[in-house]
């Protein structure tokens, strides 16, 4: 076996003060003993009269039987000897009432001075009622009080009666009656909060079973509660005596919120036997006219076994599986087991009792309910900002992440952007620049003209100038390399005695511009240039830009000469690299000859095509 560590040893203790708690709450109302105020008048002998017949002499406190009828009617005669009439206001106390009650003195009928608000007449009260200044005489008084049994089957009860000065004899610790009794209100109002979030709480998270368990417990009680206290004396006979063949409704409710608490399977006959039961019990008392008494303890009986086996499952679970919430609701369970098999002893004469007190657990098991709602709560919130800090550090890592990917991915388009513009100054480099220096080497080793090897070396400085100018374009620089071009053209135009005539002002916004479709727009301009003054020979070059006349395209630039072209369209290989390079950028080139006039025309897209 290993040692116990210290979480076990902690649970133990948590165990063993749950179990002394219980027990001493059990054992609380055997212990403590009715309020007995020493500066009064005790009455504790008087003659009892039961529906009219003879009367005899009791001692009080006193309980009827079971087997009077329903509605006895018991009538308490007691002589008041007093030696001198007080000097103070006296008040007549009775610490433990069960039934509704009449008194009289001296032929006046004393009305209460203070008493519980929600006053449950079958389960036990106090009463407290002043006597006025004038009526108590020197010598002897009649009291007498009547007891009418109103409600069901359960005993009557009067506890000794007490004459002398309110203040005094409610003075503490004689205040625990009045709050014993004003804890039903209390209680009420406490039921009626959580039934009400308990019924929220369920229209939000219909599929839980706890708090679907939790809300039909508390509805039902609460209902139970409003029929015990019914403002209409016409149905409280009827109500009352029958309301305890509700009970195994409640007994089987609460096996069903341990099952749902522990997380163990539900019976399927549970929910069908929590309305078959009580319906059975009150269809065989109402239509087959059985006896009260025998339906009345079955009612009970299977209350309280339910509550029984309900508080067993539940502290089973918090000794075994440390679920303190089994603790939490197992004890109230329990004790409405054992103050019910209390009650039940009481009303059917086995023990004698001044209260019902399976009513005052009550507040002790809505405290546990609200203590589980609260939990509950504090519980999800707490999932919640776990779950939220999870995935704020899950966040924080795939940011982490993707900032790596990021990095790398720009590091590899980078690396492929500069291998793509490589391979293109390559390969301009190639066709423009290599083709010029092989013709230079070529008309030196033939011996040509110094002036022919002179315009070769220009136009081989001025394709480098071209590629070189078109590398720190943007995406909107289309006119910057085009002004660029001009610079480059004007001199060489000048020298050769050419006018040129340049207007680019109308020619439209064109996007994409890269450094690869901007060479390829100046090679175009160029390549119609240089036929110009070699075919034409040319006098008057025109370049212009403006919008697109048909409508088609996004621009158009325009290279007119007054000399002819150098090749027929269709044929050479200009004009064909001109036309792959337009089909490249998205455009198109269109070649118009007249008399003395050529026309190049270069449409352009509004976004240009990535060359």
């Amino acid at each position: 076996m290993t040692a116990a560590g210290p979480a076990d040893r902690r649970h133990g203790v948590a165990v063993a003060v749950l179990l002394a708690v219980m027990i001493a709450l059990a054992g609380l109302p055997f212990l403590v003993g009715l309020p007995s105020p020493k500066a009064a008048l005790v009455l504790d002998q008087a003659r009892l009269s039961l529906n009219g017949g003879p009367d005899h002499p009791v001692r009080l406190p006193h309980s009827w039987q079971r087997n009077l009828p329903e509605r006895t009617q018991a009538v308490y005669l007691i002589d008041v000897v007093i030696d001198a009439v007080p000097d103070r206001p006296q008040s007549l106390f009775i610490p433990s009432i069960r039934q509704k009650l009449v008194v009289q003195l001296n032929g006046r009928v004393l009305y209460r001075q203070r008493t519980a608000s929600w006053a449950d007449l079958s389960r036990g009260y106090f009463e407290l009622r002043q006597i006025p200044p004038d009526l108590l005489v020197t010598g002897t008084n009649h009291l007498v009080l009547t007891l009418t049994r109103t409600d069901g089957l359960i005993p009557a009860h009067l506890s000794r009666i007490y004459i002398g000065d309110a203040e005094r004899m409610i003075d503490p610790p004689w205040l625990r009656p009045l709050i014993n009794t004003e804890l039903r209100s209390i209680s009420l109002a406490l039921h009626l909060f959580i039934a009400a979030g308990l019924f929220a709480i369920w229209a939000g998270r219909p599929s839980d079973p706890v708090f679907r368990w939790l809300m039909v417990l508390s509805v039902s009680s609460l209902a139970m509660a409003g029929i015990e206290l019914w403002p209409f004396p016409r149905l409280i006979p009827f109500a009352t005596s029958h309301i305890v063949l509700m009970l195994p409704a409640f007994g089987l409710m609460m096996i069903g919120l341990a099952l749902a608490i522990t997380g163990r399977p539900r019976p399927r006959w549970l929910v069908p036997a929590i309305i078959i039961v009580p319906a059975l019990l009150l269809t065989s008392r109402i239509l087959a006219d059985a006896p009260i008494a025998p339906t009345q303890f079955l009612g009970a009986g299977i209350g309280i076994a339910g509550h029984a086996v309900a508080g067993v499952v539940l502290l089973h679970a918090f000794i075994t599986r440390r679920l303190w919430t089994g603790g939490l609701l197992g004890v109230p369970a329990l004790l409405t087991a054992w103050f019910g098999l209390h009650d039940v002893a009481v009303a059917f004469g086995l023990i004698p009792g001044a209260f019902l007190l399976s009513t005052f657990v009550r507040l002790l098991t809505y405290l546990a309910f609200l203590i589980l709602l609260m939990s509950r709560l504090a519980t999800s919130l707490n999932r919640l900002d776990r779950a939220n800090d999870d995935l704020r550090a899950r966040l924080a890592e795939r940011e982490a992440e993707l900032s790596i990917l990021h990095e790398t991915e720009k590091h590899l388009v980078g690396q492929a952007v500069r291998e793509q513009e490589r391979r293109r100054l390559m390969q301009d480099l190639h066709d423009g620049l290599s083709g010029h220096l092989v013709s230079i080497i070529a008309l030196s080793e033939t011996g040509q003209r110094r002036d022919d090897i002179e315009r070769t070396a220009r136009e081989a400085l001025d394709d480098l100038r071209l590629v070189i100018h078109s590398l720190d374009l943007g995406d909107t620089d289309l006119p910057l390399a085009l002004a660029g071009f001009r610079e480059r053209l004007t001199p060489r135009l000048r020298r050769l005695g050419v006018r040129l005539v340049w207007s680019m002002e109308a020619l439209p916004d064109i996007r994409g511009v890269t450094p690869g479709n901007a060479l390829s727009i100046l090679r175009i301009l160029q390549e119609a240039v240089t036929n110009a003054l070699k075919h034409g020979p040319a006098r008057q070059i025109e370049i212009r830009g403006g919008p697109d006349p048909t409508g088609t395209a996004g621009g158009i630039v325009i290279v007119a000469n007054d000399g002819r072209a150098g090749d027929t369209p269709g044929q050479g290989f200009g004009l064909h690299n001109m036309q792959r390079r337009a089909q490249q950028l998205g455009g198109r080139t269109v070649l118009n000859t007249r008399q003395n006039h050529t026309e190049l025309s270069l449409y352009l897209p509004c976004r240009l095509n990535d060359c």
